[in-house]
């Protein structure tokens, strides 16, 4: 489970790399709906992240929506703590228990690694609605599903 966990989150960070790229060269780089939903998907990776290094975990304050260069290092960030968790752990760490604090009703048994699949999931989530609307609004999107990632014996992510 470990290896496949570190390899899901491998994926997404190559993946939203590859978005990042090509968000970046598209004609909606400031783009408010991109904007907001990357700034979602990297907040919910941010308060993952709090939950699984036993952070304190508080509600943002209400702020301006990031610009593109903020969210992609906000995002770099992140996946260099998931990468650097990861890496950390063992089994007897994945199988600890979480609570998802934004989650009413959290049942008591979701695990550490259940948690690190949803990071990865969600991403892909909203990555993928991502990518469509980069289409809609002249850009180029890419294919960054898990086989390919997979045929391309797993690259490490790019960002620039």
């Amino acid at each position: 489970m470990l290896t496949l966990i570190r390899d899901l989150l491998a994926h997404a960070e190559w993946a939203n790399a590859v978005f990042f790229n090509a968000w970046g060269k598209s004609p909606a780089r400031d783009h408010e709906e991109l904007r907001r939903r990357m700034d979602h998907l990297i907040g919910v990776q941010e308060g993952f992240l709090r939950i699984l290094t036993g952070e304190a975990l508080a509600r943002p304050a209400e702020q301006p929506l990031p610009q593109f260069a903020e969210l992609v290092e906000r995002a770099k960030a992140n996946h260099a703590a998931l990468r650097e968790l990861a890496a950390s752990l063992d089994e007897t760490a994945i199988a600890a228990k979480v609570h998802v604090a934004w989650i009413p009703d959290t049942p008591p048994g979701i695990t550490a690694g259940e948690a690190l699949v949803q990071v990865a999931l969600h991403s892909q989530h909203h990555r993928g609605q991502c990518l469509t609307r980069l289409k809609d609004f002249g850009g180029e999107p890419k294919n960054v599903d898990w086989i390919i990632w997979i045929y391309k014996q797993r690259p490490a992510a790019r960002w620039n």
